[in-house]
């Protein structure tokens, strides 16, 4: 299909800078950002820029990246909530994506990373009728490639 990645509805996924190891994400067309679970999410205001720190889990190490953005979304009970976005990668099916990501405590939810079709539409396909196609295993790390000659 011109060049589209096959997914399955569930797939295995790696997020380099926050974690070391891969989860299985859902792939959710209902969806139109991706969002990650976190909790202790705070705001912290500087002079500089403004930070996000967050926590994995309940008493993991603390994270913090820059904020990129507020997010209004509604969840599946119709309700709005305004979410913290990072920028952050995301490796899935073989390839390195810089993907914008939604801070949300999904600890109540199957799975803890949503991806939505804002990220799908760039060329996935979905087989609902597969999970996991990909393997589990994050690439190989990336080198830097210094162009200025």
């Amino acid at each position: 299909m011109f060049g589209c990645v096959m997914i399955g509805w569930r797939e295995w996924v790696g997020t380099p800078e926050l974690d070391s190891q891969p989860f299985r994400a859902k792939i959710d067309t209902g969806a139109w950002s991706n969002t990650m679970h976190a909790v202790d999410i705070e705001v912290v205001e500087s002079d500089i820029e403004t930070h996000v720190r967050f926590r994995l889990e309940e008493g993991g190490d603390w994270i913090e990246r820059p904020l990129f953005d507020w997010r209004r979304v509604r969840d599946t009970g119709g309700h709005d909530t305004l979410r913290p976005v990072i920028r952050t990668c995301l490796e899935i099916a073989g390839g390195d994506y810089d993907i914008e990501l939604c801070l949300q405590d999904r600890s109540r939810m199957r799975h803890r990373m949503i991806i939505g079709r804002k990220f799908i539409r760039i060329g996935f396909v979905i087989n609902p009728q597969r999970q996991c196609i990909h393997k589990k295993e994050l690439s190989a790390p990336r080198v830097r490639i210094n162009l200025d000659v």
